[in-house]
C-alpha cells in the first residue's frame, strides 16, 4: 500500500471511530471532552509520544451559538417598535453591536454573560535528532458544529435570508431614530407628520419579519441534530495526527533540526477558542515554538476544491504568502487544480496564530460556497472521498519538504504574519 493510500485509510478509520463512539461533539460538550480523551490516547499510539493536554474555559454559545438569541432579541425589538421607539432603538442597537463584536469579530467582550464550559487542546511533539531550529505545527479542531437549519433546507438562500434578517435589525434602528427625530413617539397619527411618511414608518419594518424569523431559527442547540463533523473537522485532526505517524515510521524523512507538533484544538466552532487558548499559553514560548510554521487543516472532502486559504475576511487577517505559494506548488505537483481563496465568512484557527505574528496557512479541500453538508447532519464519514484524502496526504508531505528547504535557505529571519 502506498503512503497516500495508507494515510487516507488511517484518516478515514480515525474519523469513523470517533463518530461511531461519540457522535456530534458540540463545543464544550461532554461528547467533545470524551472524544478529546480518546484522541489523546490515539495520538500517543500513532506518534509514540505522550501528548500534552491543556484544558481551557470558554463560553460555547457566546458567538455563532448566540445567533438564535439575537434573532429573538430582534423580534422583541420589532414588537417594542410599535410601543415606543426608545426601547426598540436600544435593544436593536445592542443586538447589532453584539453581533458585530461576538459573531463577526469573535472579540469575546460579552462572554462573561454566558455559561462557561471546558474544552481541551491536545498536542504531541516529535523532534529530530539534532539541535532544533524550526518547528512545523499541524492542527485540526475536535469539535463539530450546531445544525445550521437553513443550510440543510436550502443552502442557496441561506446567506440571503441571513442578510435579510440583519438588514431588518438595521431598519428597526433607523426607523426608531427617524421616529424620535420627527416626534412620532406613538403609533397614533399626528397632524405634523405627512400621512405617506407615517404609513411608511409603520409598515416598513414589517417587511423584514421573514428575515428576522430566519435569524431565530438559524441554528439549533439540539445535540441530536448537530453535525457529526466528519469533514469539518475530524479529517483535519486525523490528517494532523497522521503526519506525526508518518514521521514516526519514516524518521529518515524528518531532518535532524526539525520539530513536528501535531495538535487537536478544541472549540473552534465557538469562536476559535482553542487556537486562541493555545496562543495565549504558548505565544512567545521559544522553548516549544522554535521558528514555527503553522499548518491548519480544516475540512478535507471535495476533490475539485483544494484550497490554500490566505485569510479570514471577517477577521481582517492575511496569512503567510510563502506557505501559500508552497501549497500551490504542492497542488500542482499532486496534479490537482490549485485554488487560493479568502475565507468568506466566520474564521479559522489560523487567525489567532496570525494575530500573534506567526507564519500560518489554512489548507482545506472544501467547496467554499454554502452546501447542505456544511454544519449539518449530512457531514458524515460515508461521504468522504478517499481520493481527496490520498491527495491531501501527498500535498502535506510535499509542503513539509518545502518548509524544510525554505527554512534552510532563510534561517534567522523573523517569522511574521503580515
Amino acid at each position: 500500500m502506498t503512503t497516500s493510500k495508507q494515510g487516507a485509510k488511517t484518516i478515514f478509520d480515525f474519523v469513523k471511530m470517533i463518530i461511531d463512539t461519540h457522535g456530534p461533539r458540540l463545543p464544550g460538550s461532554d461528547e467533545e471532552r470524551a472524544a478529546q480523551k480518546d484522541i489523546a490516547e490515539y495520538m500517543e499510539a500513532e506518534t509514540g509520544v505522550k501528548p500534552t493536554v491543556e484544558p481551557f474555559k470558554f463560553a460555547p454559545r457566546a458567538s455563532i451559538g448566540a445567533i438564535p438569541y439575537l434573532g429573538c432579541s430582534a423580534a422583541v425589538s420589532l414588537s417594542l417598535y410599535y410601543i415606543h421607539p426608545i426601547p426598540a432603538l436600544v435593544l436593536a442597537a445592542f443586538t447589532l453591536i453584539f453581533a458585530i463584536v461576538q459573531v463577526f469579530l469573535y472579540k469575546g467582550w460579552f462572554d462573561c454573560f454566558f455559561k462557561k464550559e471546558i474544552s481541551n487542546n491536545t498536542f504531541s511533539v516529535i523532534d529530530g535528532k539534532g539541535e532544533i531550529d524550526h518547528t512545523i505545527v499541524f492542527s485540526g479542531h475536535t469539535d463539530s458544529s450546531w445544525l445550521w437549519q437553513m443550510a440543510v433546507k436550502n443552502p442557496k438562500t441561506m446567506i440571503l435570508r441571513t442578510i435579510y434578517g440583519v438588514v431588518g435589525v438595521v431598519a428597526i434602528v433607523v426607523g426608531s431614530l427617524w421616529r424620535l427625530i420627527i416626534g412620532m413617539n406613538t403609533v397614533m397619527p399626528k397632524e405634523n407628520i405627512p400621512m405617506p411618511l407615517y404609513i411608511f414608518l409603520l409598515v416598513a419594518p414589517l417587511v423584514f419579519i421573514p428575515g428576522i424569523y430566519s435569524l431565530c431559527i438559524y441554528l439549533t442547540h439540539d445535540k441530536s441534530k448537530a453535525s457529526p463533523g466528519a469533514m469539518d473537522n475530524l479529517t483535519g485532526v486525523g490528517a494532523s495526527i497522521y503526519m506525526g505517524k508518518y514521521f514516526k515510521e519514516n524518521p529518515d524523512k524528518l531532518p535532524d533540526n526539525c520539530r513536528i507538533i501535531v495538535a487537536a484544538l478544541g472549540a473552534e466552532e465557538a469562536g476559535l477558542k482553542g487556537s486562541e487558548a493555545f496562543m495565549k499559553a504558548h505565544a512567545g514560548d521559544k522553548d516549544l515554538l522554535i521558528d514555527p510554521y503553522f499548518v491548519n487543516l480544516d475540512s478535507l472532502r471535495d476533490y475539485d476544491h483544494f484550497n490554500a486559504v490566505k485569510g479570514d475576511s471577517w477577521q481582517f487577517t492575511k496569512f503567510d504568502k510563502d506557505l501559500q505559494d508552497m501549497f500551490v506548488k504542492a497542488f500542482e505537483n499532486a496534479g490537482v487544480e490549485p485554488h487560493i481563496i479568502v475565507n468568506p465568512v466566520g474564521g479559522c484557527d489560523s487567525t489567532p496564530i496570525c494575530k500573534k505574528g506567526y507564519k500560518t496557512i489554512t489548507f482545506a479541500a472544501q467547496n467554499p460556497i454554502a452546501t447542505d453538508y456544511y454544519h449539518t447532519y449530512k457531514d458524515v464519514y460515508e461521504d468522504l472521498d478517499m481520493n481527496t484524502l490520498e491527495k491531501s496526504v501527498d500535498i502535506l508531505i510535499d509542503v513539509t519538504e518545502q518548509i524544510h528547504e525554505h527554512h534552510a535557505n532563510n534561517k534567522y529571519q523573523i517569522n511574521k504574519c503580515k
